[in-house]
């Protein structure tokens, strides 16, 4: 626990933050709640932060987890990349407020894209960023496909949702030589599709996509999966499998990234701030300690109780720094 006290503080260094923040970060997170209600270093904090732009608060992100996971070494792995919200209930005056139907009192929502290597009964989260509206995500996807280039990884393939299936992200990840299964939304089309098949099979197929004014065609293969776990199914990937249900059992693996969200949840900090800056970096606060912990404490302690003791130890170091 005493190395991963001085990661944190690493962390933190990366977005040169002083040293007197850290203990009111950590605590906020242990209790779930805003930095100002744990201490009176919230101006202090977001002073710095304001300092920052998402693109380069992501980039240094990336470049202090390179770091730290170029020392693992994870074989060949699957990529999940997934997308979480978060509830704003005030005016949605921002481009990264994505607008919302007003429902219980949420007028919009900030969207996190995060990128996990599952790895064994693992998730590490090792690129996260925040999504403006009406923001192309097929950058994003070639950003993840270029760090993990980076870290080395032997990616087997990158799972996804259906909130991905477009042909421009399809071409991305083709061009990067990334191996996808991207679960499809069923259109008209693709119901009639299902409907005609007489069993599942695996078709060649081109979706057409608009992009800078142009159009393009991006290859790829769907599968038509008849009845599998009840359901009928529809993929696009650049994987061939005899038997199509074995797209289904792929796919299930991506769940583990809502269990992910679910638990970062614990450690998440609170902020009424509308500066996408300062959001982003309390959300990347609980998706490093979720990484930590996931690389070294996961056999030991409970995630919540992993934070409990690194915020114990981070405010011992700081009193007896006082004394």
């Amino acid at each position: 626990m005493k190395k991963l006290r001085k990661e944190f503080k690493r962390f933190l260094k990366n977005f040169s933050l002083p040293d007197e923040v850290k203990n009111p970060v950590i605590k906020a997170a242990k209790a779930n709640t805003y930095v100002e209600t744990v201490s009176d270093k919230a101006d202090c904090l977001h002073y710095h932060l304001d300092k920052n732009y998402v693109e380069t608060i992501t980039e240094e992100n990336n470049r202090f987890l390179q770091r730290l996971l170029k020392k693992q070494r994870f074989g060949a792995v699957k990529i999940i990349a997934d997308i979480t919200e978060e509830d704003f209930y005030g005016k949605v005056d921002s481009f990264y407020i994505h607008g919302w139907t007003g429902k219980d009192g949420v007028e919009g929502k900030y969207r996190y894209l995060v990128a996990g290597i599952l790895f064994r009964n693992k998730i590490i989260p090792f690129y996260v960023t925040i999504l403006m509206s009406g923001c192309f995500k097929a950058k994003f996807l070639g950003e993840i496909a270029d760090l993990c280039r980076n870290l080395g990884l032997n990616v087997k393939v990158m799972l996804l949702d259906r909130g991905f299936y477009s042909g421009d992200i399809i071409d991305t990840l083709s061009i990067k030589g990334i191996n996808y299964l991207i679960f499809a939304p069923k259109k008209k089309l693709y119901k009639s599709m299902l409907a005609s098949a007489e069993k599942s099979c695996v078709i060649e197929y081109a979706i057409h996509y608009a992009k800078n004014k142009s159009g393009y065609d991006a290859e790829t293969m769907l599968a038509l999966v008849k009845d599998a776990l009840d359901y009928d199914w529809v993929f696009a990937s650049s994987i061939f499998f005899r038997k199509a249900e074995k797209y289904v059992y792929l796919y299930k693996q991506r769940w583990n990234i809502e269990t992910m969200f679910r638990v970062h949840d614990e450690a998440r900090i609170k902020t009424k701030s509308k500066n996408p800056v300062i959001r982003l970096f309390y959300f990347m606060v609980g998706m490093f300690l979720l990484l930590v912990w996931n690389l070294y404490q996961k056999t030991s302690y409970s995630f919540k109780k992993f934070v409990i003791v690194l915020h114990e130890m981070v405010r011992v170091e700081k009193e007896n720094w006082a004394d």
